[in-house]
């Protein structure tokens, strides 16, 4: 439609009769304070010429006032399905529909809308509907937004459906794999008796079976299918439903290769066992170059609310969740051939029950050394390897991926790569013999399968090296646990304290009496007591020669970081010995651990204190924070955080946004590598599974504590 022919159309006045309702039509308000409204919220005319339709709209105040001028003119073509609005009142055209115009507030407030008959019968044979008349209009309007919104989706879905055509069919027989393997649950189902030998129904072969002393939720094998199963006593297991399983489909396409993943589940009835009901469906398609890199990716999903359909979505990334599925193994040789011929993934699914295919490449196509990992039998070692890749702390296994021998990329010789293949090692067995390739020691396999099943890493006995052999080590380690009835980790752990301790009170801790003592736990407690007892400013001075920076750091902390207000107060220590009195006073760990002092010096986090405004100098929670003010931790007495430290929350948050403002370039790159290391640890200790063995918290996972006990910076108010 012309705007220009549509302003030639003959205009439309209010009639003498539309402007007597009007004048008659008093405006009124149901209750005080609320908007005036009318009888008859709109008046309307209509006619057609050239086949558009001109509906003038005209509003009550207005006419009121003596206006016979339309407020709004709306022109529609149903034969070119378009529809436009002029705006009279602010002289500018529209396109909205006619319930969206920008109407006065008592429009809404009443739904009689006046036209004459005549006006109503013209607007009803123009659409041919049996609508009234706004609403004929409406439901035209609303059909062209429809239409418009299918073309515009349309414009984005159309090159996903022209994509997808090349997914090719499924394999004949992929029903029956998806029943006898993808879903890999399988029971005998039987009926209890005293009699030694039962039959049972086995769900596997669909075949009746004689069964020996089966045991309910008993893992055995079919005797007839010889297929893993699990013993089903019909009497007690109802209705038996399988968990979700996963399953993949590689097949070649026009550009490459189609990773294909569903899902599905069985249940079993009760008194219906020999009729399970199966059920799976697609759930990703993600295409693959010629080589195996994924390059494409679509999900079914809700699309935009509407219907379900293909959806375009992102290729997976190393920290994406897995799911590892079965794998539909007869197209994997022609794979093997061609699209997957360098990656090593068809050797990795016939090694592995289960494998997440796209996650695989995803890290394969940054990572080609996976490749002569998977082909020199090292499944574990890659499992493994894969793993620390997708959480970033690859780098803490030595691999040298610029070398093109795999003995030498693993930092090993040919004989010990041999029996890291022999033992099926993972990355603790390699860091094992990394160890022994630098040293130059031999330690025994015996040796290394203990320190792994033990989770120990030659990193954690570093305290020790040099002083006695991995032999004696090994041997130590045991007696001590069978002496004080700890286990490998807590007596590693009694161990390294008691020899920081001896060193600290200047002991020989070369002398095989010191630090091969007989008696460790006893020894250490005996430490303990000495430390505790040494003067403040002797243990001071040990940390200020060993962390010289400590005190400066601090002295240029204190204008920026201290705050307080009726009740609280942030107070920046001045000297170490303040530190380690608030320790010694809270009883806890502050100033006796040099994780803090090294955090410290490394300007990674501070320790502060909180106080009370009207006790400044009685200690009530120590804090640790990084320097944007994130707050890791909060603890008062015994290590504790009690409920009391919520009515302070307010006041923590408030003083994070008022440094906020006071942050330099500096402090803000400082924080970066704060979260960065805050990160690195969090992991160590989740991969570590470090819990908590005293006080409060005894029992806790350490991680789990400091995620909730941490507070994220406040932006400035």
């Amino acid at each position: 439609m012309v705007k220009k022919e549509l302003m030639k159309m003959r205009q439309l006045q209010a009639t003498p009769h539309m402007m007597r309702l009007a004048m008659e039509d008093k405006p009124t308000k149901k209750y005080p304070f609320a908007h005036e409204t009318y009888n008859r919220s709109l008046y309307m005319r209509c006619l057609v010429e050239n086949n558009i339709l001109k509906v003038s709209i005209f509003l009550p105040d207005s006419m009121r006032m003596g206006g016979k001028l339309s407020a709004f003119d709306l022109y529609i073509s149903q034969e070119k399905k378009q529809f436009i609005t002029y705006d009279r009142q602010r002289d500018k055209w529209l396109t909205a529909m006619i319930f969206n115009l920008p109407f006065p507030y008592y429009v809404w407030q009443s739904r009689n809308r006046w036209i004459s008959r005549e006006g109503g019968k013209c607007i009803r044979k123009y659409f041919h509907s049996n609508w009234n008349s706004i609403d004929a209009i409406y439901d035209f309007q609303l059909k062209i937004r429809e239409e418009e919104l299918v073309r515009r989706h349309k414009r984005e879905t159309d090159p996903w459906d022209e994509d997808l055509k090349q997914t090719p069919a499924l394999p004949k027989d992929w029903e029956k794999w998806v029943r006898k393997v993808g879903i890999a649950e399988h029971y005998i189902f039987y009926h209890y008796t005293r009699s030694k030998h039962k039959t049972g129904y086995c769900t596997y072969c669909e075949k009746e079976v004689t069964i020996k002393n089966p045991r309910y939720n008993a893992e055995g094998v079919c005797p007839r299918c010889r297929h893993k199963i699990t013993f089903k006593s019909v009497g007690k297991a109802g209705t038996v439903l399988t968990d979700r399983h996963y399953m993949y489909l590689l097949q070649r396409c026009k550009d490459g290769m189609m990773i294909r993943m569903f899902e599905g589940s069985c249940k079993y009835r009760k008194g219906n066992y020999d009729k399970p009901e199966y059920w799976h469906r697609e759930i990703r398609r993600t295409i693959c170059d010629h080589t195996g890199i994924p390059l494409r990716a679509y999900f079914w999903g809700d699309y935009k609310h509407r219907y379900l359909r293909w959806i375009s979505g992102y290729v997976p990334r190393y920290a994406w969740r897995s799911y590892p599925g079965t794998v539909y193994g007869k197209t994997i040789p022609c794979l093997e051939r061609h699209e997957l011929k360098t990656t090593g993934l068809p050797l990795v699914i016939k090694a592995m029950e289960k494998v997440d295919p796209e996650i695989y490449l995803a890290i394969y196509a940054n990572h080609q050394e996976i490749e002569k990992l998977v082909k020199a039998g090292l499944f574990r070692l890659a499992e493994e390897y894969c793993h620390k890749i997708r959480y970033a702390s690859s780098r803490e296994l030595n691999i040298s991926t610029s070398k093109t021998s795999l003995a030498k990329m693993l930092g090993i010789n040919s004989q010990q790569l041999k029996r890291l293949r022999s033992m099926n090692g993972g990355i603790q067995v390699l860091q094992w013999l990394q160890y022994e390739n630098s040293t130059g020691k031999d330690i025994s396999d015996q040796i290394i399968s203990w320190f792994c099943k033990e989770d120990i890493q030659p990193k954690n006995l570093q305290f020790i090296w040099g002083k006695m052999s991995i032999l004696s080590i090994y041997n130590y380690i045991r007696r001590q646990m069978r002496e004080n009835c700890m286990n490998s980790r807590q007596t590693i752990s009694t161990w390294s304290d008691y020899l920081s301790m001896a060193t600290r009170l200047k002991m020989n801790t070369d002398d095989e009496i010191v630090f091969r003592t007989r008696n460790l736990r006893q020894r250490h407690d005996e430490l303990v007591e000495v430390c505790q007892e040494k003067a403040l400013e002797i243990r001071a001075g040990e940390i200020l020669e060993k962390y010289p920076h400590i005190e400066d750091i601090y002295r240029a902390l204190k204008s920026k970081y201290e705050f307080h207000d009726d009740t609280y107060a942030i107070v920046v220590p001045e000297r170490i010995e303040d530190i380690l009195n608030e320790g010694r006073t809270l009883c806890h760990c502050v100033g006796d651990s040099d994780r803090y002092w090294d955090r410290i010096e490394r300007q990674e986090a501070y320790i502060l204190f909180l106080r009370k405004t009207d006790e400044l100098d009685q200690p009530y929670y120590t804090l640790e924070i990084e320097p944007n003010g994130a707050i890791r931790q909060k603890r008062t007495y015994y290590n504790r955080q009690d409920k009391e430290i919520d009515a302070a929350t307010p006041f923590l948050l408030k003083w994070q946004q008022e440094i906020s403002k006071r942050l330099t370039e500096e402090d803000r790159a400082l924080a970066k590598e704060s979260v960065v290391l805050r990160n690195q640890e969090f992991e160590q200790l989740r991969e570590d599974n470090v819990t908590i063995h005293t006080g409060a918290l005894a029992g806790q996972k350490l991680v789990d504590v400091l995620t909730k006990d941490f507070m994220e910076a406040q932006p400035a108010a």
